[in-house]
């Protein structure tokens, strides 16, 4: 007796490039308005702030390996964000010969700006949708969430 094959198969007429436009829109949608006006706020220097003020103080290796960059690198990044006002570096209270890296309230007030402002961007586009897309978006959105936990949960193989 033949076991059935219970390997999924995308429908015959699923858009080929679906993965690819996907993660555009979303890239498109996570970045959509975040630096207008904002200076010398970067995407890196934005994530950076987001990871910050979520994680709490860190130290530089810890930082660059969560946004995937070189110490070196992070380095640079913390100089600017220091200068700037929006991190600050802290004794390592395990380790006194050692820093951590936090963010300061204006860096957390810049988050919750930008936060703010991209949810009302958001916001205002979803209001402007028809009825009848706005249907299909909330039909959508369980799949894009199970979507985004798979893809936050499983690393990328290259």
């Amino acid at each position: 007796m033949a076991l059935a094959d219970t390997t999924p198969e995308a429908a015959p007429d699923a858009t080929p490039d679906l993965p690819g436009r996907l993660g555009v829109a979303v890239q498109m949608l996570a970045h959509a308005g975040k630096l207008g006006g904002r200076g010398d706020l970067t995407p890196t220097r934005l994530t950076t702030l987001a990871v910050l003020s979520a994680a709490g103080p860190m130290r530089m290796g810890g930082l660059a390996h969560r946004l995937g960059v070189q110490v070196s690198t992070m380095s640079r990044i913390v100089d600017i964000m220091v200068a700037s006002g929006w991190v600050e570096r802290r004794p390592d209270e395990a380790d006194h010969r050692a820093c951590v890296i936090a963010i300061t309230g204006d860096g957390g007030a810049l988050i919750d700006k930008v936060r703010q402002d991209n949810a009302t961007r958001l916001a205002d586009c979803v209001a402007r949708l028809a009825p009848a897309d706005l249907a299909v978006l909330e039909a959508a959105l369980p799949i894009l969430e199970k979507l985004a936990q798979q893809a936050a949960c499983k690393p990328a193989i290259f």
